[in-house]
Formats: C-alpha cells, sequence, structure tokens
C-alpha cells in the first residue's frame, strides 16, 4: 500500500470515522501526502544528479589524453606508406590525420 492509499483509507474510512475525531485523520492524511509528494521530489532530483554525473563523466573521458604505443604509429606509417621509406609530405599529412583519428578512437 502507497502512502496515499493510506492516506485515502485514513481520511475516507466511515467507519474509523465514527469511533475518531475526523481532525485526527484529516490531519494524518494531509501529512502523509506531503510526504509522499516530498519522497517523490527527491527520487526526481536523485534521477537528475545521477544523469548529470554520467554525462560529466563521459565527458571527462571523452577528454583524456589518449596515448598510442610506437607500434601503433608504426603500424599506420605502414598502412599509410607501405614500405616505401621515402615519405612526400601528402603522406605525412595522411599519416597526421590517421593518427589523430586512432587517438581518439582510444
Amino acid at each position: 500500500m502507497t502512502a496515499n492509499e493510506l492516506a485515502d483509507k485514513i481520511q475516507y474510512d466511515i467507519e474509523l470515522y465514527i469511533e475518531t475525531d475526523q481532525f485526527i485523520f484529516d490531519e494524518c492524511a494531509n501529512m502523509l501526502r506531503q510526504q509522499a509528494q516530498e519522497i517523490e521530489d527527491l527520487k526526481n532530483a536523485n534521477r537528475f544528479i545521477q544523469n548529470f554525473a554520467e554525462e560529466q563523466h563521459q565527458r571527462a573521458v571523452a577528454l583524456e589524453m589518449r596515448e598510442l604505443t610506437d607500434e601503433e604509429i608504426v603500424n599506420i606509417l605502414d598502412e599509410i606508406c607501405g614500405n616505401d621509406k621515402y615519405i612526400e609530405v601528402l603522406n605525412m599529412i595522411i599519416f597526421a590525420r590517421a593518427i589523430l583519428k586512432k587517438a581518439s578512437e582510444k
């Protein structure tokens, strides 16, 4: 039974009204509804904070420095230039872009 259901039962159960003062039950019902609303508000605030924290964590991970090993750099160089050890300016640009792309994927 939820707090609101209990509040309704207290406030609208005729048998209870016959035996006790209605004012007391109205006050109890109102207090239970207020507490139920406050609990719901806290749950919503908690969900907001959790979502915000997760977003901040994802941003922090995305901004972390990423390092490539020498072996990864050599592999990318071989993919771009093949066995040709003489690198043209265009190949250096392609190589630099490939390095940056690889680093952003890590």
